[in-house]
């Protein structure tokens, strides 16, 4: 857990002060860099700040318990970061984005009040994987319910269902895509949820998502994501969760998935392009939302692959390889395609995705020897 803690850390170090090429500061930045705290950039830029140290708060946490000198760490990091970015070109630094940091690491510390999600679970073995399938369900969601900024603009609300409506289109990928994820969910949920009504609090779920979806800013509902949520969890209720060897289909159908997705539209390059070796380079410009967006169904499909494998083979390694082998074929694969740039940022992210369902189970069984030996 302190490693994936240190890694957080470094992480956000490195994508604020990338690409690392520091300039003299320019003349009366200062004064306006202590005025910036007035400075509000919008709510999509708060969202980010918030989300991006949040993970710090909870593994945090996690890792050394609620100590004072993890805020005093957060608040030195936050404020470090900001000051050194006085110093980079295309860098906006912005003293009002320390407290949108530190707010972030509130609500991940936050978290871990929750029961499940602070791993104090009891010697039932089955008891350890509801936070690794709890946090899997919540990237999903976060990736459904992006920027989470609701309208109340009835025209806001026409415009998202459009696509649904008046344009439905199918796409096979996409179909693929969304149906593979809710089954996912729908083989996780047990987990979370024990009563004896957990299908009924499923599809309940899946309407609130939909629900949700329609009243966010900048969202929409389409074909592909009614009828992929129908689907994936028709098919894991009536079919895939009969025995293993629906299970098993269900994780080739997830590593076809993203297959596909990371190879579509199959318009084959006569010469291969470049690979990149720099770590995030996709997510270190455009849209923070859109990358933050990304991160969240990469999360999800990642974690998904290496939760399931392990559960099917019994080895934590061998999923855990599998998954990142499997990035990196698509990456290599991305070479010979139009529409995707190759680098190594999905294999990295699929062994730090790791890395941090390890530490989750690690914690879960220390905390069930400590429980029973008590």
């Amino acid at each position: 857990m302190k490693s994936v803690f240190f890694i957080i850390g470094l992480l956000i170090i490195y994508g604020s002060l990338y690409p690392f090429n520091f300039h003299a500061a320019p003349a009366g930045i200062w004064v306006e860099f202590l005025a910036s705290w007035r400075a509000f950039t919008g709510h999509g830029d708060a969202l980010s700040n918030i989300l991006l140290f949040a993970p710090f708060g909870y593994f945090g946490v996690l890792a050394y318990g609620r100590r004072g000198w993890l805020i005093v760490a957060a608040l030195v990091l936050a404020v470090g970061v900001q000051m050194l970015q006085v110093y980079l070109p295309g860098r906006d630094a912005n003293l009002q984005d320390v407290f949108w940091n530190m707010l972030g690491v509130v609500l991940g510390a936050g978290l871990t009040l929750l029961p499940w999600l602070r791993f104090s679970t009891v010697g039932d073995v089955r008891d350890r994987g509801i936070s690794a399938a709890l946090l899997l369900i919540g990237c999903w969601l976060a990736y459904r319910l992006m920027p989470f900024v609701p309208s109340l603009d009835w025209q806001l609300w026409k415009d998202s269902l459009k696509p649904l409506l008046l344009h439905p289109q199918l796409s096979l990928i996409g179909l693929l895509h969304d149906a593979v994820a809710w089954a996912v969910v729908a083989s996780l949920w047990p987990q979370v949820c024990r009563c004896r009504k957990a299908g009924l609090w499923l599809l309940v779920l899946v309407g609130g998502v939909f629900a949700l979806e329609v009243l966010m800013v900048r969202n929409t509902v389409s074909a592909n994501n009614v009828l992929g949520a129908l689907l994936g969890v028709g098919l894991w209720s009536l079919w895939l969760s009969r025995g293993r060897s629906g299970r098993v289909i269900l994780v080739l159908l997830l590593m076809l998935s993203l297959l596909l997705s990371g190879l579509a539209p199959f318009q084959w390059r006569p010469l291969p392009g470049g690979f990149h070796w720099l770590p995030f380079r996709g997510f270190l410009g455009g849209s923070m939302m859109i990358n933050i967006s990304v991160v969240f169904e990469k999360g999800f499909f990642y974690g998904a692959l290496i939760l399931l494998l392990q559960q099917e083979s019994g080895r934590f390694r061998f999923a855990a390889v599998t998954t990142v082998l499997l990035t990196l074929f698509i990456e290599i694969g991305q070479l010979f395609v139009y529409g995707h740039t190759a680098e190594i940022t999905d294999p990295i992210l699929a062994l730090l995705i790791a890395m941090a369902l390890k530490a989750v189970s690690t914690e879960s069984q220390v905390r069930a020897v400590q429980s029973g030996g008590r």
